[in-house]
């Protein structure tokens, strides 16, 4: 954002006649920097080739999550919400971590069905309700450790 004749401007688009138009609060957000973000992040991990997973408690934007899945990043989930987000945004669910802390039976079991990556488990005993499920299930679960 900058001042252009005395108004605060965001890509050339004035603020306060946005404001006057849709009300406030309003969010504004830029696509170009986005993206030359997630060219930075790219271009300095080239030699490893991450995956790099947008963490979605940071914005759950679906139009910020699709272009997290158009430029093919993972997301990093804290809730069944953030993981039914970044689906809708068509996010790979096999680039899909689901972290966070008090996760309850029923996210766990939605996680499994939905196929993701990664379940990250806090506890021992959220160690067992994963195996528990996944057994159920007759599924393979891939479980990070915290």
């Amino acid at each position: 954002m900058i001042y252009k004749n005395n108004k605060l401007t965001f890509h050339n688009f004035n603020l306060g006649s946005i404001a006057k138009k849709y009300k406030t609060p309003i969010y504004c957000y830029s696509i170009n920097k986005i993206q030359e973000n997630i060219n930075n992040l790219k271009n300095e991990f080239k030699k490893i080739n991450p995956l790099i997973c947008y963490a979605v408690k940071a914005n759950s934007n679906l139009a910020i999550l699709k272009e997290i899945k158009k430029n093919n990043l993972g997301a990093d989930v804290v809730s069944v919400g953030e993981l039914m987000k970044a689906l809708k945004a068509g996010i790979n669910p096999k680039k899909i971590v689901f972290s966070g802390v008090g996760k309850v039976s029923q996210e766990i079991e939605y996680a499994i069905n939905k196929n993701i990556l990664l379940i990250n488990a806090e506890s021992k005993n959220e160690i067992l309700e994963i195996e528990r499920i996944a057994k159920k299930k007759k599924k393979v679960v891939n479980v990070g450790i915290r």
